[in-house]
């Protein structure tokens, strides 16, 4: 679909649904996915989870009953409507994952801080070490000068005795004294290595946070400069008494959304990180209302939903969304590549089938509402 057919459609949908022009653009962007995939709208989707994804259905369903009635509508909604279930509880990860890779920036760059922190204390150790090395060899050498001068003194006195006692301490000290000599070039050494490596992490570290800290601000101002123009097309100004074309605004989005994907690719590369995965979806089961769990799906195959990750509570939905998006990204690759059968250990073809297992007492009435 060309991009002034997706404005077109976008604005119809404007006009009957009064969605705001970016979720409208979305839904209409996400329904031609579908239709490339083959996959009428309105189609149902089978039902595929891995043991984990399964386990915790089931202790939802016996720990939280009010939760799990959520849970299980909103799958056996999205069993029944399949592509045809859009927002708001069901969106595309495509718009999240920008700033997973930003929150990703931000987590590699405080495993450097970590890495290097390693490398200080190694580095302090080391003279630490070096320095009791030091103290400890002038201790025995004033040790060994006192009984050098007390084995002169007995052999001077006629005690053959008190001569052999302090010549066996005195070997023991020098003996003492020579590991010491040569423990500490070892030391120095190391400590002089841990220092060098420290520096030269200490300068990529402060590389790598410059380039994260102009990727994000870049990210930012990317973001917003589309949806000022996503906002402009959608207003129809561009075609107003400014004198400009009604296409100018259309042309004025792309150029934004180029700009965004070229971002996107450059923080894709700083971590060597594959691009997103089309049709990576969140499930949310509390929709508008309460957005404490989230479960990211895929169709795949066509016509089967896989549950691939879930996250519960809001806290947990909050804070870590974005790792989970990349997490369930990589997954999602590994499914289609055939390295993850794991992954569909579970499977329900019906919702029937699923209500069985997770809600006895409705299988038999069609299942529940979200």
């Amino acid at each position: 679909m060309s991009h002034d057919k997706i404005k077109a459609a976008a604005r119809q949908r404007m006009a009957e649904t009064g969605e705001p022009y970016a979720a409208a653009r979305r839904a209409v962007a996400g329904g031609h996915q579908a239709a490339g995939r083959r996959i009428p709208p309105g189609a149902g989707y089978a039902l595929r989870m891995s043991s984990e994804i399964h386990d915790w259905l089931a202790d939802l369903r016996d720990s939280d009953p009010p939760a799990a009635a959520r849970v299980r509508g909103a799958l056996v909604t999205l069993m029944k409507e399949g592509a045809g279930l859009g927002d708001p509880l069901v969106a595309s990860t495509a718009a999240s994952w920008p700033w997973a890779l930003a929150e990703a920036l931000d987590r590699s760059y405080q495993e450097r801080l970590d890495r290097l922190r390693v490398l200080r204390r190694g580095e302090a150790d080391a003279t630490t070490l070096s320095r009791d090395i030091e103290g400890q060899t002038a201790e025995l050498e004033s040790a060994r000068a006192e009984l050098d001068d007390g084995h002169r003194r007995a052999l001077d006195a006629g005690q053959p005795q008190e001569a052999a006692r302090t010549a066996t301490g005195l070997a023991a000290v020098q003996q003492q004294a020579a590991e010491m000599r040569r423990l500490l070039p070892g030391v120095l050494d190391a400590g002089r290595r841990l220092a060098e490596r420290g520096q030269r992490l200490q300068a990529r570290t402060e590389a790598f946070r410059v380039r994260k800290e102009v990727l994000r601000a870049s990210l930012v101002a990317a973001e917003s400069s589309l949806r000022i123009q996503e906002a402009i097309a959608a207003s129809g100004l561009a075609g107003g008494d400014g004198g400009g074309r009604p296409d100018d605004a259309g042309g004025e989005v792309g150029a934004a959304q180029a700009r965004l994907a070229d971002l996107t690719a450059q923080m894709e590369r700083e971590l060597g990180q594959e691009p997103w995965p089309e049709g990576l979806m969140a499930l949310r089961p509390g929709a508008l209302s309460r957005d404490d769990i989230c479960i990211l799906f895929a169709v795949e195959p066509p016509g089967t939903a896989l549950l691939i990750a879930v996250l519960q509570g809001l806290d947990v939905v909050a804070d870590r969304y974005w790792e989970a998006v990349l997490a369930a990204a990589d997954l999602l690759r590994r499914v289609r590549a055939g390295q993850a059968p794991e992954a569909a250990a579970y499977a329900y073809d019906g919702e029937r089938s699923f209500l069985t297992e997770f809600a006895p007492g409705d299988a038999g009435a069609g299942g529940s509402s979200p």
